[in-house]
């Protein structure tokens, strides 16, 4: 009897662990196909996917493969900036020196006028003074033009039967152009602040002529050979450009552009009659001041006067209309950048 019994139960144990077994027993579909054979028995509110996730990701996975190339990542590119909308400009000019050449200066000013730029304050050098406070006095390309145009080669340059120029004159041969040009007008008087530089020689000292009357301005401010001799130890300021344009922002400006009338040394032409001239000496070493950066200018308009000198006075109807040419493509990118 129990014999019988135990034989029984032997029995059932042998097909019992012959059931478990078979659960686990892949198929040849399955070692094909690297999949598992499902099991029936699952924790109770768990699917067989969810339980033990990190079995079921080895299983069937192919391992990685090696490289020796870096694992590239791709980034999403950051979105571009919020557009700046560009603010006018407080504009300062700076007229540039250079003899008969300024009269460049006067086709600059009549586009700067018609390109409608507003100017915050006008500083002038050597014989650009007269322009530059012509311009500040009325705010008047035309009465530049017509005013300049006044004076008489006679008057800058005396001339000899034979020809020859008689340089270095006193300065005060210009009192009936300055007086009819200004009509004892007051720099505190003009519309737009005004300064012209001038250099004291006794002194080593550079003043800013900026306030009283024009007429005694002018002579400090544009004494310089080889047109005249120092006026009461002074001659025009050619050289500090950096100063005027410092006084420029002190009276609102916050733009300071330069135009220079004076080709780079070495051209073809002397900026003098004589090449070899101490004159065409100190005028080459000026041009190529005006040349490089200058500490507080932010832009160079160029004019192209190397077609004329700076005695060319005979020649200052084509070298305005030189000046206008080259100033009007010059401000038609300048204005595009200041948002006119």
């Amino acid at each position: 009897m129990s014999s019988s019994f135990m034989q029984k139960k032997s029995s059932w144990l042998v097909l019992c662990l012959f059931l478990a077994s078979c659960q686990s027993i892949k198929t040849r579909d399955d070692i094909r196909k690297g999949t598992t054979p499902s099991t029936p028995h699952t924790r109770p509110g768990t699917s067989p996917q969810q339980q033990r996730p990190q079995e079921r990701e080895n299983i069937g996975t192919p391992p990685p493969i090696e490289s020796d190339e870096e694992e590239v990542t791709e980034m999403t590119p950051p979105p571009p900036p919020a557009p700046v909308i560009p603010t006018m400009p407080k504009i300062g000019v700076i007229l540039g020196g250079g003899g008969a050449k300024t009269y460049a200066h006067i086709g600059f000013l009549h586009e700067l006028q018609r390109a409608k730029v507003p100017v915050y304050a006008i500083g002038g050098v050597e014989f650009a003074s007269p322009m530059a406070a012509l311009y500040a006095n009325k705010e008047l390309a035309n009465d530049v033009e017509w005013q300049m145009f006044k004076l008489k080669d006679e008057e800058v340059l005396k001339k000899s039967l034979l020809g020859g120029v008689n340089k270095n004159n006193d300065v005060t041969v210009l009192k009936d152009f300055v007086s009819v040009a200004f009509n004892r007008a007051k720099v505190e008087d003009f519309k737009v602040p005004f300064a012209c530089p001038s250099y004291n020689l006794k002194k080593n000292q550079v003043y800013l002529m900026n306030r009283g009357s024009i007429d005694q301005l002018m002579y400090l401010c544009m004494a310089y050979p080889p047109f005249f001799k120092p006026y009461q130890n002074s001659v025009a300021g050619i050289r500090d450009i950096t100063s005027l344009a410092n006084y420029l922002r002190q009276k609102g400006a916050n733009y300071i552009v330069l135009v220079n009338v004076l080709q780079a040394p070495g051209g073809a032409k002397p900026f003098t009659l004589d090449a070899q001239a101490t004159d065409n000496v100190l005028w080459s070493e000026v041009a190529g001041l005006y040349n490089k950066p200058l500490p507080g200018v932010d832009t160079v308009i160029s004019l192209d006067t190397s077609s004329y000198g700076i005695m060319d006075f005979e020649k200052r109807r084509e070298i305005m209309n030189k000046g206008a040419d080259a100033a009007a493509k010059q401000l038609k990118s300048l204005t595009r950048k200041w948002g006119l």
